[in-house]
């Protein structure tokens, strides 16, 4: 019975560490195996249609369902974006959903809360990341060194809500 429970914490510690990558697509969604061996997935080509889909959790929408039965299974999403998508973005969705947004295959995407954003905050955070702020936030001049030292690009939002939101 020992034998047994090592092998499955053994195979539970290496999936943590599977990568797969998806192409988006409008056909059939992957099967569901994929979870079981793969603890972080990557979604290329994602739609704004499937993200205010998953947004809304239109559970009509298989690709909706399948990523929410990932999320259910621990799985880490990457959603590789084009750029022209991060003003579709709903805030909320930056800032709470468990996926990680990434435009190309190196910026995440990163939104904070606070209104004031410190050192701290960004320094944690990978070089070249795109950091969404509101007009109400503000960049300590450390938090600004840091970004310059660190290739961050800030984008302001006017705006917590999206167009389609409204």
């Amino acid at each position: 019975m020992n034998r047994i429970i090592a092998e499955v914490l053994n195979k539970i510690a290496e999936r943590q560490h599977q990568m797969k990558t998806v192409s988006f697509s409008n056909q059939a969604v992957p099967d569901e195996q994929i979870f079981v061996d793969y603890g972080n997935v990557t979604l290329q080509g994602v739609t704004l249609a499937l993200l205010i889909d998953l947004y809304r959790v239109d559970r009509s929408n298989h690709w909706v369902n399948w990523i929410l039965q990932g999320i259910s299974y621990d799985v880490a999403f990457t959603f590789q974006i084009n750029p022209k998508m991060i003003s579709f973005i709903p805030l909320r969705m930056l800032r709470d959903w468990p996926v990680v947004f990434e435009v190309g295959s190196t910026a995440h995407v990163v939104a904070f809360y606070q209104k004031s954003i410190g050192r701290s905050d960004l320094a944690v955070l990978p070089d070249n990341t795109i950091l969404i702020v509101t007009a109400t936030q503000r960049l300590t001049s450390e938090a600004q060194a840091v970004m310059r030292q660190k290739h961050m690009i800030k984008q302001v939002r006017t705006d917590e809500d999206c167009i389609w939101q409204k």
